[in-house]
């Protein structure tokens, strides 16, 4: 490049970098002007002198702050972040994760935080479509992570509606690395390991690195924690050990009415008790999963050809493949589908036809087991006409294979048919199951232990669905400047590009699923499909540089057209500014417009059978509640005073193909001050503002429930989303086909995707970086916090706006149940000296309340959380780096709330694995 451009180009930039270097929260002090190279800086593809240069608000996390976490995964420092809030998944989900790690940025999901390696896309989780797991990314490729926390559809298309994540990886690594970590649990368990080598070697044409890396955490049981060794139920204003009413022995009820029975083997049969006879699931449950995953990863550039006059040619690859091993334990299996017991049966211990809850309590529990393999590639080239313009062209293909297995399910038929002598006589293989069991007549659901060994391998199946996804992409972009045309030092730049992206799923169902008998498994195989093409522009334009209170003045605008075959097109606009009046102070501005095509789960996904955690208005309802409440329970047939024995609702998922794109605005003002009177010290105010119009999503159960309830003579809309028992093959209520007959919850209610949402959230970021001199060391100061003012959600328009800001409760984008708090903080300190490092992080949730609290709640309310973590480092020797730490060093004990999500707790927002040890040797060649 021209050496006069270039240094007009990093004279803007050391004067942007004077007032922007806390874009990087947690990087340490650095001298900008010998580090200024032209790079592409996420939320831009108009190459930059620095990152700092960005007028975006961007942090930057570097391998070194993802080092002192001491985390051998990304998704636990990713998710400590204060932008991050909502329902996120990762290691602490056991009910209905897949082995999935995932961040949601704002709040919004991540299926719109769109999660970038190197400015590309990764593949998709399967029907999960444009969620990324972060389990495929390996942390000791990674050289910085960069976080834009502004919308950028008009820069990177769909799913970027929050923000962006890019993993930058070292690229110009030299050498030969080798790494070993290992830490463990004050407990005892969950045990981490990682191993990892990375070579590197560059000549004056070309560079390559290779990595290899392997990762295993150990499980840790509910039963092995205090606060979550049994599923606690609120009765009578106590706090005692409760569990799920599907029992073991079964719980009974007679057709004839809604008596909830058992027999006990001393008193005989007697009226069900939830503090004696509910069934503790957390026994046998994980609370921490375990997983092992396996990673090559390749990185390569090669200089091909020099075309004098015309164009530099350099071509590039980047191979990656993961496999992940990861599972999770449930419960045993429960007969939740409602069989009969006739009387018939002899051990029926009435003279009528009884339904059932029983549990599989002999199989030991639902095992879930995922074999993942994802593979990867890049390939493409580079270079840079005569006239300095920048080129790139590469296609991407990725590509997600998840082979699953889950024991221990139940064959509905079949269970029937061993309740039933007669109908098990007509199956030869149910009679010789009965002749191997000792002869007995049927299967006696009343008694502990007499599901043996030949009835489960009668009536248990397995469900091994398959699940594929593809991902294919070709893009091309120019990026330039109008030379020496220019209204400052630094001509406009501009970029241009295209882009045709393809993606498709295909989810291969069980076979026994397909015709039915794996009850809570979908039988409905599914594919779908989607391709783009897109077309961008960007261009910035200094206007003013070097005036009094003019240091710099520059305009950036953007667009993006983007052309589906499911929605059809749409164009999309973003501007930014920036303003600094004088070298240690800027303002800094951006407004655009964003939008997230409908995923193909949004789209194709068929209807899916899901237990939902939700409040019924008539548990334990009184004659003094609201009015027409107490109406529409006494209709149902149940009486005031009635205690439920479970809190989830039988509903049903599914897709809409007649969705339409979501679309957004998104705003922040900002101001960078780097005062001059302290060195390396500076501070950043971000304000954000993020709408959602049109939002893809569905109603939470609590909402239809709770709407239909309230009205009078079950009148709401609403109402006609509950669709009962029947349509989930449930047993049904005879006084009210709405609810399942065996516990009196809900069923069937539609969670189908709908364009009827709208989500709002605004909010402050602050960034602090200060670094100074304390004796024979440096003492670093580097602070981020997050007030979250907002975080507005409406189900359509006939429902209320719900404000989740400094409130935990059901995310309607999971419909798990989470903390929105006010305040996040994220507090590092450290000093350096010699060889030696120390650091400390202290983390902070503020204080939330529970969002809808029934009145007799006991827990409604969680003070501000605080966790502090140490990490300690030495490399006196040449060549060899050793670290330890400990995460939650003083052992804080996750909250216990009334309205929980599972544990007891708030397991996707709360540390439930409590202090943790840790140690690192790195060994350098």
């Amino acid at each position: 490049m021209d050496k006069t451009r270039l240094s007009r180009a990093i004279t803007g930039a050391i004067a942007a970098a004077a007032v922007t270097s806390s874009f990087s929260p947690f990087s340490f002090a650095q001298d900008t002007q010998a580090q200024v190279e032209e790079v592409v800086v996420t939320g831009s593809r108009i190459q930059r002198a620095t990152d700092a240069n960005s007028a975006t608000p961007i942090s930057v996390f570097d391998a070194a702050q993802l080092e002192q976490s001491g985390q051998t995964t990304l998704e636990d420092f990713l998710q400590d972040i204060p932008s991050m809030t909502g329902g996120q998944l990762g290691s602490s989900v056991n009910n209905g994760s897949a082995g999935l790690a995932t961040v949601s940025l704002r709040g919004l999901g991540a299926n719109r935080t769109l999660i970038l390696m190197n400015g590309r896309r990764l593949s998709s989780s399967a029907g999960a479509t444009g969620v990324v797991d972060l389990n495929t990314i390996p942390t000791s490729i990674i050289e910085r992570v960069e976080i834009l926390r502004d919308g950028a559809s008009t820069i990177y298309g769909s799913d970027a509606i929050a923000g962006v994540i890019n993993i930058i990886t070292k690229k110009g690594f030299e050498g030969a690395e080798l790494t070993f970590d290992y830490g463990s649990s004050t407990h005892g368990d969950g045990d981490e390991y990682l191993a990892a080598m990375t070579i590197g070697a560059a000549n004056d044409r070309g560079h390559v690195m290779l990595n290899a890396q392997y990762t295993k955490r150990e499980d840790i049981s509910q039963a092995d924690r205090n606060f979550s060794e049994c599923p606690l139920r609120e009765i009578g204003g106590r706090i005692l050990c409760g569990g799920s009413s599907t029992t073991t022995p079964a719980r009974f009820s007679p057709v004839s009415n809604s008596d909830q029975l058992v027999l006990d083997p001393v008193e005989g049969v007697r009226a069900f008790d939830t503090a004696r006879d509910a069934y503790n699931f957390a026994e046998v449950s994980y609370l921490i999963t375990p997983q092992e995953v396996a990673s090559m990863y390749g990185y390569g550039t090669y200089e091909l050809y020099d075309w004098k006059d015309v164009t530099t040619i350099n071509g590039f690859t980047e191979l990656s493949f993961v496999n992940r091993r990861s599972d999770q334990l449930l419960a045993a299996e429960g007969t939740f589908w409602g069989p009969q017991v006739p009387v018939s049966n002899p051990y029926n211990p009435l003279d009528e036809t009884v339904t059932i809850g029983r549990r599989l309590e002999e199989t030991g529990g639902r095992a879930f087991s995922q074999d993942l393999n994802t593979w990867r590639g890049v390939v493409g080239f580079e270079g840079e006409l005569c006239n300095e313009w920048a080129w790139d062209m590469s296609y991407n293909y990725a590509r997600w294979v998840d082979a699953q297995i889950d024991r221990g399910r139940g064959n509905t038929v079949r269970f029937d048919n061993l309740l039933d002598p007669v109908a098990c006589a007509a199956d030869e293989e149910c009679a010789q199951a009965l002749a191997d069991s000792g002869g007995v007549p049927a299967w006696d659901p009343f008694t502990v232990g007499t599901l043996t060994p030949a009835m489960q391998d009668y009536a248990l199946v397995t469900n091994s669905p398959v699940e594929r996804s593809t991902l294919r992409s070709l893009q091309a972009n120019l990026v330039g400047d109008f030379g020496d045309w220019s209204l400052t030092g630094e001509p406009p730049a501009w970029a241009v590009g295209y882009e045709h992206r393809s993606e498709s799923v295909e989810i291969v169902a069980d076979g026994a699923a397909e015709i039915g008998q794996i009850y809570f498994v979908s039988g409905d195989a599914w594919t779908g499909r989607y391709n783009v093409d897109e077309f961008y522009g960007e261009v910035r334009v200094p206007i003013l540089e070097g005036r009094p209170w003019a240091q710099v003045l520059a305009f950036e605008a953007s667009f993006r057209y983007s052309d589906y075959s499911t929605i059809g097109d749409d164009t999309t606009f973003g501007v930014v500014l920036e303003y600094a009046p004088l070298e240690q102070l800027r303002f800094r501005g951006t407004y655009s417009e964003g939008f997230r095509a409908p995923g193909l789960d949004d789209l194709f996904l068929p209807p899916t059978v899901s237990a939902e955690s939700y409040s019924d208005p008539c548990d334990n309802y009184t004659l003094n509640d609201n009015a027409n409440l107490v109406a529409n329970c006494q209709a149902d047939g149940i009486a005031p005073g009635t205690t439920f024995a479970s809190d989830q609702a039988t509903g049903l998922f599914g897709g809409n193909e007649e969705l339409e794109a979501e679309k957004s605005e998104s705003y922040t003002l900002g101001i960078v001050w780097t005062p001059t009177f302290v060195e390396d010290m500076d501070f950043t105010v971000d304000y954000f503002n993020i709408s959602i119009d049109d939002a893809i999503g569905t109603l939470t159960t609590n909402t239809i429930v709770q709407g239909c309830y309230e009205s009078a003579g079950f009148s709401s809309p609403l109402c006609d989303l509950i669709t009962g028992a029947e349509s989930v093959g449930t047993s049904v209520l005879a006084t009210a086909p709405g609810r399942r007959a065996d516990d009196l919850t809900i069923a069937g209610q539609l969670l189908n995707t709908q364009n009827v949402a709208t989500f709002e959230t605004s909010g402050v970021d602050f960034g602090f970086d200060y670094s100074v001199d304390a004796g024979p060391g440096v003492v670093r100061v580097n602070a981020t916090a997050t007030y979250l003012h907002e975080w507005k959600y409406r189900g359509s328009a006939e429902d209320p706006v719900v404000d989740l800001a400094g409130y935990y409760g059901a995310d309607p984008v999971t419909t798990a149940i989470v903390a929105f708090p006010e305040w996040k903080l994220y507090f590092n300190v450290g000093y350096d000296y010699d060889c030696w490092s120390a650091n400390t992080t202290v983390r902070m949730l503020g204080e939330v309340d529970d969002f809808d609290p029934a009145p007799s709640d006991l827990a409604t309310h969680i003070d501000a959380t605080w966790y502090q973590d140490f990490n300690f480092s030495y490399n006196r020797w040449e060549n060899i780096g050793i670290s330890a730490g400990v995460r939650n060093a003083w052992n804080q004990q996750p909250p216990y709330v009334t309205n929980n999500d599972d544990m007891n707790t708030l397991m996707r927002s709360y540390d439930t694995v409590g202090r943790f040890f840790y140690g690192s040797v790195t060994l350098s060649f």
